[in-house]
């Protein structure tokens, strides 16, 4: 990776700036694909009255975007690792960007929910390609920082893009649908700023001398942990996202301007742990400790919003658990990266998308599972919560195991 134009220390200058900040804004593009629709729903329901099962339907629209991501992100990993990295991302954000705008000019329901499914292949391809460059592009360290400024970057573009699809929507649903033109801006940043990186052909890396000598090799059973932790952050990330409103209507509290403000209010927490973990990153913070402080302050709130009686309690709550998912989701994204191979990169990253994508999707089903067990959202949470600081423990007790059993055969040899 010493060779040719292949780390982005090798740019200098501006270029080097614009191309760090293009790189962030791919991942907006994530968000993008629902959250600017979701304003809309109940005009595009009522506008499609006649379709059958249309209440059914429209929030289908919404979300198989991040069901058909979850299912073909792997396929897409494994194609980045073969064919390339930088041709791939521009055509797809084009396409992304065309097939985003369709339903402005789209008349027929089925059409409509047509174009959502491919949106989702192709925002398939543009998150892990560009997720898959940072790894290129970046030295171990400067990694880490910018996968984590990755989630601050969606987080933050979530509040963005959910005003901008509510203001866009009040005057036309279709009108909403423009906002996916930005991608085609993006397409020709990159075509410009970015460029393809020599990728070896194996499935080992040597770390540069900024981190270690050892070798960094492929292992399918340890990333499949890490995979497993990523799909269990989703599921857990996304049950205060989903469950807010119904825990207020527990509370006495139907108002969904509460709901919203809490929701809102939540999203900046967020922000504020995925900043968090830049300092923990400088400070060297290993990654089991980052899972330890992530899904313990996310467990620690489910007991507490289990016994919530008030809309300000389960405010306090949410931000104690939105902080922790601050923690959280960035610290599995570069835990993933970092024992990654550059050969693998784009299928590693494919595959944690999957994982990630799936516990996004299936957590409001899994509450639901498991609410017909408990009687109710909040015997759930109370469950769910001492399971999730169990995890917790386990994740730093398994780290110093490995650390222990390492150092044990490293003395023995």
């Amino acid at each position: 990776m010493n060779q040719g134009k292949t780390t982005i220390e090798k740019v200098v200058g501006i270029k080097s700036g614009f191309t760090t900040l293009l790189l962030l804004l791919f991942v907006c593009l994530s968000p993008m694909a629902a959250i600017v629709m979701a304003p809309s729903l109940p005009k595009i329901q009522q506008h499609f009255a006649h379709v059958p099962h249309i209440e059914y339907l429209t929030p289908i629209a919404l979300t198989i975007p991040g069901l058909v991501m979850a299912i073909v992100s792997p396929l897409v990993g494994f194609l980045t690792d073969k064919f390339g990295r930088k041709k791939l991302l521009i055509l797809s954000t084009v396409a992304y960007g065309m097939v985003g705008i369709a339903p402005m000019f789209l008349d027929n329901f089925y059409f409509l929910l047509s174009s959502r499914v491919i949106l989702g292949v192709f925002e398939a391809v543009v998150l892990t390609v560009s997720t898959t460059l940072i790894g290129d592009y970046y030295s171990p360290t400067l990694r880490q920082r910018y996968l984590a400024l990755q989630v601050t970057a969606a987080s933050t573009s979530a509040i963005f893009f959910f005003a901008l699809g509510g203001y866009l929507g009040g005057i036309s649903w279709r009108l909403a649908f423009i906002v996916y033109a930005v991608p085609l801006i993006f397409a020709v940043l990159g075509q410009i700023l970015l460029w393809e990186p020599k990728v070896k052909n194996s499935n080992h890396d040597y770390l540069n001398a900024e981190s270690t000598d050892e070798t960094i090799t492929f292992r399918p059973n340890f990333m499949l942990g890490i995979w497993i932790t990523a799909f269990i952050a989703a599921v857990t990330f996304m049950i205060l996202q989903i469950q807010i409103p119904y825990l207020l209507n527990a509370i006495g509290e139907s108002s969904p301007k509460t709901a919203g403000n809490i929701a809102a209010l939540s999203t900046v927490f967020v922000v504020l742990g995925t900043l968090t973990v830049q300092y923990m990153i400088k400070k060297s913070t290993p990654i089991s400790l980052n899972l330890l402080i992530g899904f313990g302050l996310i467990g620690f709130s489910f007991i507490l919003l289990s016994n919530a009686q008030s809309a300000n309690e389960v405010l306090i709550y949410a931000i104690i658990n939105s902080f922790g998912s601050g923690i959280l989701l960035p610290s599995v994204t570069f835990w993933n990266m970092r024992h990654l191979p550059q050969a693998k990169r784009g299928l590693g990253t494919g595959i944690w998308n999957s994982f990630y994508n799936f516990g996004m999707f299936f957590s409001p089903i899994l509450i639901v599972y498991f609410n017909g067990f408990t009687g109710s959202l909040q015997h759930t949470l109370a469950q769910l919560g001492p399971l999730l600081l169990a995890f917790a423990v386990f994740c730093i007790a398994f780290d110093v195991l490995r650390c222990f059993i390492l150092k044990a055969k490293t003395t023995a040899y």
